[in-house]
């Protein structure tokens, strides 16, 4: 053991989750995808069309105010792992943390009348608080998926209804939102109202999250310094493989996100297609979504289904490299299947994430929720702020110029946007994953040698 202070008590082996629980626990990340959705897809878009900022200025924001976002994951795990509260140790941060955070991104998405420079520090100032805020739910959030089951199998089911309700949002998200801020006087005020729009509604859904959702009684509780519970991070292999595959993951899918409204405008003249395009792009990760807990359960091993889902990706990307812009039917299905893949993936990490906080009590005697979870976020967040910053700089190096017809060089980096990095990505984040080896079996036998410990030392 290497917890300075722990109490164990005999696990109970609850009721599978019902669908309310299931649907309510997914809510709550539609709520955070009301606001983060609005981020990915648009925020350089805003940043370079709608508030004048150049190109490489606001790859230096995303990079810099990511990577600083990212390091505040392992802290707020561990001050939600010690969070002790008549509501639970997760669930009060849905509480009291939703109005904040809808009112930050309704500034960062304000245009307000400033020098160059001035603008870009207010840019940084409400972006770096936006993710700070984002973190301080979504890290809780996350935590709460491994503290309202511990059944392997009823994790990827309710990490395929999060999904489900992520891309459900984001579909939402990328369908309304430019007709929303077309709707209004000024591109300026429509991103500012859309912004408040989707904050209220954020805070709805938090609020139903927390309502519906109960984390069970504690198996362990254990008190231990920020110091011990990173060294507990690093004695969990199987998640660090996991972190790493995130990174790559998340690097490529923020690539394509980020790339898509570029690509539709000047490559394929295509700009008021965007909603319905990014529509189809949506129902594919959903399709990828429902099918993903299906056939987790006949393969018996997470990692495999997620190295399919990311192979699904690589291929039908680098087809696209090689049609034709003429050929838009066939971009387009190969895009929405290389989306499937996309759906595949998104399912099996968070399930093995939340599979990683038993390995993790199994390898040192001390669990903890907050903590281990809090790592994706590290990898995720550092991985779209690769993506997204890496965009931004490929577009200025490109010669891109906003608002006008594009350089062949810089219709050529859009595409590479698109497919080409994120294949690289991929493929990386494929090979890594070979050395990941917790499959169903290994995790069962785990869970079964926790709870003949707990029994075995009840104190």
């Amino acid at each position: 053991m290497t917890s300075s202070e722990t109490e164990v008590s005999t696990p109970m082996q609850a009721p599978p989750l019902s669908l309310p629980r299931k649907v309510g626990y997914g809510l709550g990340s539609s709520a955070s995808n009301f606001i983060w959705q609005m981020v990915s897809f648009y925020l350089v878009f805003f940043y370079t069309e709608i508030f004048g900022i150049p190109a490489a200025a606001v790859g230096t924001i995303l990079l810099a105010s990511r990577i600083f976002d990212a390091l505040n994951d392992p802290l707020m795990g561990h001050i939600a792992d010690q969070t002790r509260t008549r509501w639970g140790r997760f669930r009060p941060y849905l509480l009291f943390n939703s109005v904040p955070i809808a009112v930050i991104l309704v500034l960062t998405f304000s245009t307000p009348d400033l020098s160059m420079s001035g603008k870009i520090i207010y840019a940084a100032v409400t972006y770096l608080l936006l993710g700070v805020a984002y973190t301080a739910m979504t890290v809780p959030h996350t935590a709460l998926m491994a503290s309202m089951t511990q059944d392997t199998n009823q994790r990827s089911s309710l990490a395929s209804t999060l999904t489900i309700a992520i891309f459900s949002t984001i579909l939402v998200v990328a369908a309304v939102t430019m007709p929303l801020v077309n709707s209004f006087s000024s591109p300026q005020m429509g991103f500012t109202i859309t912004a408040g729009i989707y904050g209220a509604v954020a805070i709805v859904l938090y609020l139903v999250c927390f309502a519906s959702t109960r984390e069970l009684p504690a198996t362990q509780r254990s008190r231990h310094s920020f110091r011990e519970a990173l060294k507990l991070l690093l004695a969990n292999k199987p998640l660090l493989i996991l972190l790493v595959a995130v990174f790559f993951t998340q690097a490529a899918n923020d690539m394509r996100t980020t790339s898509a409204i570029f690509f539709l405008k000047y490559n394929l003249g295509m700009e008021l297609f965007y909603p319905v395009f990014m529509a189809i792009m949506i129902l594919s990760m959903i399709a990828g979504a429902l099918l993903s807990p299906v056939l987790g359960r006949k393969l018996g091993n997470k990692r495999n289904l997620y190295s399919i889902g990311m192979l699904i990706v690589i291929i039908a990307g680098t087809m696209v490299l090689f049609t034709p812009y003429e050929n838009v039917t066939a971009i387009i299905v190969l895009l929405a299947i290389s989306s499937a893949g996309v759906g595949i993936t998104y399912v099996m990490t968070r399930s093995m994430l939340a599979d990683m906080v038993e390995y993790g009590e199994w390898k040192t005697g001390v669990r903890g929720e907050g903590i281990t979870v809090s790592t994706y976020g590290v990898s995720n967040k550092l991985g779209y702020a690769a993506g997204g910053s890496l965009a931004a700089f490929l577009l200025a190096f490109s010669g891109y110029v906003p608002n006008s017809a594009q350089t062949p060089e810089a219709l050529a980096m859009i595409r590479y946007m698109l497919v080409l990095f994120p294949v690289i990505a991929g493929a990386i984040a494929v090979v890594i994953m070979l050395h990941y080896r917790v499959d169903t079996r290994s995790f069962n036998h785990i869970l079964q040698q926790i709870r003949e410990r707990r029994a075995a030392n009840p104190e």
